[in-house]
């Protein structure tokens, strides 16, 4: 290795401080200027971008359901057009559907419509507390934590209606839906696309397949009974009020999993995939890959 010497040294240091004493123009100054302000914007810029990367990725970790950490709140607000990837929920004598799926996309980037009810809550379902906790689907790798979603009040048609917030990362329990054990519609909907996605292979969901629900500190089995797939956005308005029988009350105990569906194409969001379970020793469709499109 050559070891520069003490004269290279100094002339290296005299030239230097020949070239800082020339004098600087303004176009010079401003270049300079210019330059550093853009080195800082894009330090600033990558740093953003990558905390954002790096929260995302902690709120899916925290979401699932092997693990302590706890569980992500988030919340897309019922207040913000298409956000639910439930089926929407009209009164029959409406002809108006508020939050049309064609409006502009959420900054969520999931088009999907809330789900309005121009019957509002009861006494009884906002007195209810939901104790779902975590759902395992063993068929779709999907272990996830569950928390419960409310809704906001908004005037449709004139009318106070109910809009249902969804959870961002986690999956969501309708407040006011039944638990386990109580012998109704247990409603479960997340997403299937979006930085949670946790419903992404809810699609690929076939009767016979188990769903474990962890409730109040209990274990509850379930198999599923029937896949549904269910034209929603577009579909006339009669269909979509049947739709919401999906998730109403039933005299039976029933999980009732929802989400949009296809995640892409020219198609994409306009379909909800519909998947019901019943407790373990309740009779299942004896074909697994039954489903039915309505």
């Amino acid at each position: 290795m050559l070891i520069p010497s003490r004269t290279r040294i100094s002339d290296t240091l005299q030239i230097w401080a020949a070239l800082r004493r020339r004098p600087v123009s303004p176009r010079q100054r401003l270049l300079w200027t210019l330059g550093n302000l853009m080195m800082f914007a894009g330090l600033y810029l990558l740093f953003y971008v990558g905390g954002i990367y790096v929260q995302n990725d902690y709120q899916r970790l925290a979401a699932r359901g092997d693990n302590d950490l706890e569980v992500p709140r988030t919340m897309i607000s019922a207040s913000v057009p298409e956000v639910a990837p439930q089926l929407a929920q009209v009164a029959p004598k409406s002809t108006t559907i508020a939050q049309s799926s064609t409006s502009t996309p959420a900054a969520s980037s999931l088009p999907q419509l809330g789900t309005i009810s121009s019957d509002m809550p009861s006494a009884a379902q906002v007195a209810h507390v939901s104790t779902v906790e975590r759902v395992v689907i063993p068929s779709i790798a999907l272990d996830s934590k569950v928390i419960e979603v409310g809704w906001s009040t908004q005037k449709i048609d004139g009318k106070l209606a109910a809009v249902w917030d969804v959870a961002e990362y986690a999956i969501g329990q309708h407040h006011g839906s039944a638990n386990p054990g109580e012998g109704g519609n247990i409603v479960l909907a997340g997403h299937v696309g979006g930085y949670g996605h946790v419903f992404r292979d809810l699609f690929y969901v076939h009767p016979g397949d188990q769903v474990t629900v962890y409730s109040a500190g209990q274990e509850f089995l379930y198999v599923v009974q029937e896949r549904l797939i269910v034209e929603e956005d577009d579909a006339p308005l009669a269909q979509r009020i049947e739709n919401t029988k999906l998730i109403g009350s039933t005299d039976h105990e029933q999980i009732t999993m929802i989400t949009c569906w296809p995640p892409k194409g020219p198609d994409k969001f306009k379909q909800r995939v519909v998947i019901h379970a019943v407790p373990f020793s309740a009779p299942v469709a004896p074909n697994p890959d039954t489903s039915t499109i309505r």
